[in-house]
């Protein structure tokens, strides 16, 4: 008898710990980088984003449309999350499409270890999903950025 009290006390500990839940804040999850999978029409899009735990957002881009011309685009932004919208501030980028300081405002529709799926804010724009690339740098992809910004400003001076 005395073995079945220690029992139903040590199953009562046991159940306290596992309903214990560790809140993780969007901006730790966010943190990493992503793929941006295909829309499924339009011009195809093979986009890789990294978010830097410092607010950097770094995005290398490159789409083609129906011909098979490619287009390669850079993104040197910073970002927040703000009331589950993630805020983006167009840095440096050759895209006339978005001025230095455009702010961009995505909402978030899931954000989870391995998905995150927004929506741009306004124009009906599409969700826009994404996969985490788990082991990836984010840093990566922001010297990347950094590097093709300097070889695109140097062959055009």
């Amino acid at each position: 008898m005395k073995y079945c009290s220690l029992l139903a006390g040590f199953a009562i500990v046991l159940s306290g710990c596992a309903s214990t839940e560790v809140k993780v804040k969007p901006e730790d999850k966010i943190v990493g980088v992503w793929h941006l999978k295909d829309y499924g029409s339009g011009n195809y899009e093979y986009s890789q984003l990294g978010f830097t735990s410092t607010g950097r957002k770094c995005v290398v881009s490159v789409s083609m449309n129906g011909y098979g011309i490619p287009v390669l685009d850079y993104y040197d932004n910073t970002w927040k999350i703000k009331n589950g919208v993630l805020e983006s501030t167009v840095g440096d980028s050759p895209s006339s499409s978005l001025p230095k300081g455009y702010l961009i405002k995505d909402n978030i529709k899931e954000l989870n270890a391995n998905e995150l799926v927004v929506q741009m804010d306004g124009y009906g724009s599409p969700l826009e999903k994404h996969q985490k690339l788990h082991g990836v740098n984010p840093e990566r992809i922001c010297q990347l950025v950094e590097n093709y910004a300097r070889l695109l400003k140097r062959n055009n001076t």
